[in-house]
């Protein structure tokens, strides 16, 4: 108890305004964000992995994700936002506010971004977590590595991605950073390397496959007490964390990740141009709302889940509409259904879990 007491108390807490706190035995949203801080680079070795600070300046959330945890029901779901999902960013920030892709809300701190997602989806979050590059991979390493199954030796040479072998194996830290971090994806097929043409859907859907690979080695450490004191040893300088997320949530977290039924899920989107030229996505109006509804019913009644859900649609598409010269309809409602992407398709050069 005194162990786990001081290692929980070596984790670096952040004030993050805007959090909306939790009800006793109620659902809550966690938000956790990957972060592509390079600040901890201080070697040749990790710049040429990772780019350097002065390369790669601010932090972007390289992943972007709303975990409710239903403690009732002992069970998780994930909504996954794609970082380049196009929104208003509040405030007066320079460079940042105003229509950007939502993972630059995150290059000064937290606060921006959860205001972001509150202000565009009305997603309530009550708490905060972040991990960085180097954590990602000392928190694989301290549970032993990850067992994924692929059907398809892949490789990305921007993010160091290396699998030569196919089939179930296991994974450790850096190639397990190496795969959720991957969005210029190859992967041989007969004797020739192929892009993946998924990009950042693609990647949403590995970073789904670690965290089915991952609830199995969460429910192994908690019997093991060395496997536990690895775990608490990498957390605090791996992982951040709001000052208002206690021990006991931080634990419900865990609790209720393995041994769970753990589903997911990634908010629909559509392609677009920007009138400046650059590729993002939009969120995809009503498509959007039935999603967002439905997650924050998870684990809850439906007279309680009503009082979450508000339309969401008209003001974030409004603004967007302002920012750029392109009809109301064409973004409220594309002209073809089919060009809203939901995410569901596994793609078969993607990893599974497996048992070994």
């Amino acid at each position: 108890m005194l162990y786990g007491n001081w290692r929980f108390g070596e984790i670096p807490k952040v004030n993050v305004p805007g959090l909306t706190g939790r009800v006793a035995g109620q659902p809550f949203d966690v938000l956790l964000v990957g972060s592509d801080s390079r600040q901890f680079v201080d070697s040749t070795a990790e710049a040429q992995q990772f780019g350097s600070a002065s390369g790669t300046s601010g932090q972007r959330s390289d992943v972007v994700i709303v975990a409710r945890v239903s403690p009732a029901m002992h069970e998780v779901e994930l909504l996954s936002i794609p970082r380049d999902t196009y929104v208003d960013i509040p405030g007066d920030v320079s460079g940042i506010s105003g229509p950007n892709r939502i993972n630059a809300a995150f290059n000064s701190g937290p606060a921006l971004l959860v205001k972001t997602i509150e202000s565009s989806f009305h997603i309530p979050l009550s708490d905060y977590a972040e991990v960085n590059f180097p954590g990602f991979a000392s928190i694989v390493n301290a549970l032993g590595g990850i067992y994924l199954n692929f059907a398809y030796p892949v490789r990305d040479l921007y993010s160091g991605l290396s699998i030569h072998t196919t089939g179930c194996q296991l994974v450790m830290g850096n190639q397990a950073l190496a795969l959720v971090r991957s969005r210029h994806l190859f992967y041989d097929k007969g004797g020739e390397w192929l892009s993946d043409p998924g990009s950042d859907w693609s990647r949403i859907q590995r970073q789904d496959a670690f965290f089915r690979a991952l609830e199995p080695k969460l429910s192994g450490v908690t019997t093991s007490p060395t496997g536990l004191n690895d775990l608490l040893g990498a957390l605090p300088s791996s992982l951040s964390i709001d000052t208002t997320l206690g021990k006991s949530t931080l634990l419900s977290l865990a609790e209720n990740l393995h041994g769970s039924k753990l589903s997911s899920e990634t908010l629909p989107t559509i392609p677009y141009t920007t009138s400046g030229g650059a590729d993002v996505l939009l969120p995809a109006a009503g498509a959007d709302a039935a999603m967002i509804e439905r997650f924050l019913s998870f684990g809850t009644t439906a007279a309680t889940a009503t009082a979450y859900v508000r339309p969401i649609a008209a003001p974030v598409h409004a603004v967007l509409t302002a920012a750029n010269p392109v009809p109301v309809t064409t973004i409220a409602t594309p002209s073809n259904p089919d060009d809203i992407v939901y995410n569901t398709q596994p793609e078969p050069w993607n990893p599974v879990p497996c048992t070994p």
